[in-house]
């Protein structure tokens, strides 16, 4: 008999036929049925919990197929800024998590980017030194910058005569010279190395402890399946071990760090990675598995790091290859794709979209179309070229639409409308048969998934824009797949979780509001009432 019945809703089960259904039964963590509440109904008996939902809308357990998990804890427990809207409610955040902290400690936060604020400019040290005069800050933007005070830039060793590192620039008043406390891109290790070798106690606990932080908070949201990206060996084990101890409340499936991660702190060779281990992509359980390898060519948009087979508006180039050795892309890709690895590549510009995915082609051809998922992670501005390859090789890509709302604004200042108009065009790759997954990649936008389902509904802007409407996802279905079933294809477990299904994992969400009716701007608004992961209610508000 099924340990858990969910009855009297309405139950979008994102299967082939996007079927709803008003009842769903589950025993030991899998559905066993999904149907009528009379269908549903005779199956149970006195052991089964039977929750009624009163009419309200459930979906899948929803994969966030690109989430930095333990940064996102950094931020929940810090200074959190996606919803700062001028530079004095970032100074009075600061100011909030000062009032807690011991003399001294470090002030760490994020999430905040120069169009989200009335002022359109960065928060700076003489900001930040009116709040915290004696505890070091560091704020991180959603990307390629941190904004510090002057206590931080005294810990770096950073003043006006302090040079500009490789791949980075120390921002500095232009009457003065003196560092502005806005440092971007490889200047950013300044202070994180400082950060860094601080004592910290033991930092597998700590690990930890930002994990289980960020995993509560998630649940509340209806995340059941989280696809970290760029994870270190600190990282993997903390998650074993709380796997192992029964505390890892999410599912979870690791990306390893692999070449051209670090943009800020030079390139470590980490073939052994893809090498010595003898592991591969899909080693692991239910729970925690080991996923893509994770790699990385160019920049952001906004913040004109990105690839671009054209110059930005103002007629400059990107300094790109920041992040890897193009010329040495193919034989990185060689030697995952030979060793049994899927492959994510994080390519935000065409230029850098199509390097890879010609190196995809060139590789696969060679060594034969083993099974994978390789992806494109981000994917803005697929060629026909690069779209013509992604489909033919079944490559998919990993699409953020919530960047359309915290910092498509800055797009418009980078390059011209028509290239915005096309900006990670959703409609375009259906098109193609190329699957997308979408996510968050919290920490560059916000984790909540109904903001980035809106953004996917309506690409709009912060400040009102709509960003090419004929690549908006106006049917909720195919939107919902984006987050469900889409995100456990690009890790090889469609078959497993990602619909609602008999013989799949028992992760569901039910909603405060029909995702299916409410007009197009009370999708932000909606909440989940009700988390279930295998079968067992690990949140619930109803």
């Amino acid at each position: 008999m099924p340990d858990l019945a969910l009855i009297n809703g309405k139950i979008a089960t994102v299967d082939k036929q996007d079927r709803f259904v008003t009842a769903v039964a589950i025993r030991n963590g899998r559905f066993v049925a999904a149907g009528s509440d009379m269908q549903v109904l005779s199956h149970t008996d006195r052991g089964t919990q039977v929750i009624d939902l009163g009419g309200r809308t459930a979906i899948p357990g929803i994969v966030d197929s690109h989430n930095h998990i333990i940064h996102a804890g950094v931020l929940l427990e810090g200074v959190m800024l996606f919803d700062a809207r001028t530079i004095d409610d970032v100074k009075a955040a600061v100011a909030r998590r000062v009032a807690k902290a011991r003399p001294g400690e470090w002030i760490e936060g994020g999430g905040w980017i120069e169009s989200q604020f009335a002022e359109f400019r960065a928060p700076n040290r003489w900001d930040l030194d009116e709040v915290s005069p004696e505890n070091p800050v560091i704020l991180d933007r959603l990307f390629g910058a941190s904004a510090v005070n002057s206590k931080a830039l005294e810990s770096a060793g950073i003043d006006r005569n302090t040079p500009d590192p490789r791949r980075g620039q120390i921002e500095r008043d232009p009457k003065t010279g003196e560092p502005t406390g806005v440092l971007r891109n490889g200047a950013q290790s300044l202070v994180d190395s400082v950060i860094a070798a601080r004592p910290a106690g033991d930092l597998l606990e700590r690990t930890k402890h930002l994990i289980d932080i960020t995993c509560r908070e998630y649940i509340r949201w209806g995340i059941t399946s989280i696809v970290e990206p760029g994870v270190p060996p600190l990282a993997m084990q903390a998650y074993q071990q709380m796997r192992d101890a029964g505390r890892l409340p999410i599912r979870l499936n690791m990306m390893p760090a692999w070449w051209g991660l670090f943009a800020t702190a030079g390139q470590a060779n980490l073939d052994k990675v893809a090498t010595a281990l003898g592991a591969r992509t899909g080693l692991g359980y239910e729970w925690l598995r080991v996923g893509a390898l994770k790699m990385a060519i160019d920049g952001g948009l906004a913040s004109k790091t990105a690839m671009l087979n054209a110059p930005f508006i103002d007629g400059t180039w990107s300094t790109i290859p920041l992040r890897l050795d193009i010329d040495r892309l193919e034989e990185y890709f060689t030697t995952g794709i030979e060793r049994d690895w899927s492959i994510g590549i994080h390519c935000c510009g065409d230029r850098a979209q199509d390097l890879a995915c010609e190196a995809f082609a060139r590789v696969l051809d060679r060594t034969g179309r083993k099974p994978a998922r390789h992806h494109i992670i981000h994917g803005y501005l697929p060629t026909p070229r690069a779209l013509e390859i992604m489909a033919e090789y079944g490559i998919g890509v990993s699409v953020q639409p919530g960047f359309m709302w915290v910092e498509g604004d800055m797009y418009y200042h980078a390059v011209d409308v028509e290239t915005v108009n096309y900006f990670k065009p959703l409609q375009t790759y259906a098109k193609h048969g190329i699957v997308a997954a979408a996510n968050s990649d919290m920490t560059s936008a916000h984790y909540n998934p109904f903001f980035g389902m809106h953004s996917a509904v309506t690409r709009r802007t912060s400040q009102g824009r709509v960003m090419g409407e004929a690549e908006r996802v106006a049917d909720r279905n195919q939107m919902l797949r984006l987050f469900t079933v889409n995100g456990a294809w690009l890790t090889g477990e469609e078959d497993l979780k990602g619909s609602i299904e008999p013989g799949k994992l028992g992760d569901v969400a039910v909603l405060s509001g029909d995702l299916f009716t409410v007009p197009e701007d009370e999708i932000r608004e909606l909440k989940v009432v009700l988390t279930v992961v295998g079968g067992t209610v690990v949140h619930r508000e109803m």
